[in-house]
């Protein structure tokens, strides 16, 4: 028989392992329903969702003895967008149910939510690699305040079709610090003065960048160079067709494992840059440095 003090080290065996708590994986939420112009698909009115753009007309000038017979022909433009289908599907037997902990199973439902939300983000940042590059820096070079300004001054300014609408800059957290880095460039060589430096030294970048309000998004891929594509647009510049908003059903499959759950996501979705012609352009891409920052 063994002497000694008894500690949990010599009844290891008897010790239960409790899961006490349990957290999601966390991720960025999406900025596409803040950014983009959501138009939701009117049920049975077939596969496209579709706009007609009528282009514009001009006047002349005449007199009181003018005989006007310069008609102006009506014309303009279709543009058709077919969302697509998406899902998540989930199995979970009887028995899983019957062992794991309680604060698992509580979170499966939410998981599955953000695989759907976070498909949708990846979706709308996939078209900023098809947007105009006139203001993109280009592969290993840091964002600067200028590129911003001068996709936000192309959007409204546009000469063929000016943009009215709020514009807005989604950019990935490490171009977002270039932005800072250059504004706080003259700290410690300068005096600081009240106001916009102030408060980026103090509080970190966020608000408006020369009216374009930006957002960081943590999905925007951060590739092998390290680039990223972040995007200036007006929030009439890319459109989000929503077929069907995230449909969720629960099935049930008796024979399989001594029964078990199914549990679905479904939802139809697809993005697209609002154009009409070559020349109107609403969405500028910002290719750029995405080194990870160190100071």
């Amino acid at each position: 028989m063994p002497a000694g003090e008894t500690t949990s080290g010599s009844l290891s065996g008897a010790l239960p392992s409790i899961v006490a708590d349990c957290r999601i994986v966390k991720e960025f939420d999406g900025s596409w329903r803040r950014t983009c112009d959501v138009k939701r698909q009117t049920p049975n009115t077939g596969l496209n969702w579709t706009e007609f753009s009528l282009n514009q007309l001009t006047r002349q000038d005449i007199t009181e003895t003018t005989d006007n017979r310069n008609f102006q022909q009506l014309s303009g433009s279709l543009q058709s967008i077919e969302p697509t289908m998406n899902q998540i599907i989930i199995k979970v037997t009887d028995r899983t149910y019957r062992k794991i902990a309680s604060v698992v199973e509580n979170k499966v439902g939410g998981l599955a939510g953000n695989a759907m939300s976070r498909g949708d983000d990846e979706d709308y940042l996939s078209l900023f690699s098809t947007f105009a590059t006139t203001c993109s820096p280009g592969s290993a070079t840091p964002l600067s305040f200028g590129h911003i300004a001068a996709a936000k001054n192309n959007i409204t300014s546009n000469v063929t079709e000016p943009s009215s609408a709020e514009v807005y800059s989604v950019l990935h957290g490490f171009q977002i610090k270039d932005i800072q880095d250059e504004v706080l460039a003259g700290v410690g060589t300068y005096t600081v003065p009240t106001g916009m430096t102030e408060e980026i030294f103090r509080k970190g970048f966020a608000g408006t960048v020369a009216g374009s309000n930006v957002y960081e998004d943590g999905n925007i891929t951060v590739d092998s160079t390290p680039n990223a594509n972040g995007a200036t647009h007006s929030k009439e510049g890319v459109i989000a067709c929503v077929g069907m908003e995230v449909k969720s059903e629960l099935d049930r499959d008796i024979y399989f494992g001594g029964g078990a759950d199914v549990i679905s996501l479904t939802n139809e979705i697809a993005f697209a840059e609002r154009k009409s012609g070559t020349t109107q352009v609403w969405c500028y891409r910002h290719q750029s440095d995405a080194t990870a920052p160190t100071s």
